[in-house]
């Protein structure tokens, strides 16, 4: 049933978010082991790809947990009402950064796309299934002020435009375009 509540636009526009998540990680897990041996230019590429798509998930869990949680609990007047989605992001997070600090730390020349398939494996069960989850958390706000949902994700969305997710990488100039195998 097709609701004006500004819970329904949130949980919509988070799932979009969440399926562009779910997408970039499958392209990982998906190339990992495709990349074309000894060149290291294209492993570079790789994981220099892998560090942005990691960066983006610190921004995005970040910002939720500065900013969109606090403000949602606000306007629930609710104490913890988020608490389940803070504790799922602690969930995956030894498996996510793992998987995060091997993209920054190994040399081109030592990548090893069956060790990084490992690496996605240990943390992207509990990862999905959070990024399902708080949809549901959030269409679960319907019962509260719509107007005040609506803001709590505009300040949302406005620091993360306004905030950058990539601080960490260095981009060489020279970076190609990945090619699919």
């Amino acid at each position: 049933m097709y609701s004006s509540h500004a819970a329904y636009y949130v949980a919509t526009q988070m799932a979009l978010a969440h399926n562009g998540i779910i997408r970039g990680l499958n392209s990982i897990y998906l190339q990992a082991p495709n990349l074309p041996a000894n060149d290291t230019v294209v492993a570079r590429d790789f994981l220099i790809y892998c560090q942005c798509w990691s960066e983006s998930m610190h921004h995005h869990h970040d910002a939720e947990e500065e900013i969109f949680f606090p403000d949602i609990e606000n306007v629930t007047n609710v104490k913890g009402v988020m608490e389940q989605n803070v504790e799922q992001h602690r969930a995956f997070t030894p498996g996510f950064d793992k998987f995060y600090d091997y993209c920054k730390t190994c040399p081109p020349k030592d990548y090893d796309g069956a060790k990084l398939r490992s690496l996605v494996q240990d943390f992207a069960e509990p990862l999905v299934k959070h990024l399902h989850d708080e949809i549901e958390t959030l269409r679960g706000l319907d019962k509260y002020d719509s107007k005040r949902v609506k803001q709590a994700y505009g300040r949302l969305e406005k620091s993360l435009m306004a905030t950058d997710n990539v601080s960490n990488i260095s981009v060489r100039p020279h970076l190609k375009l990945l090619t699919l195998y």
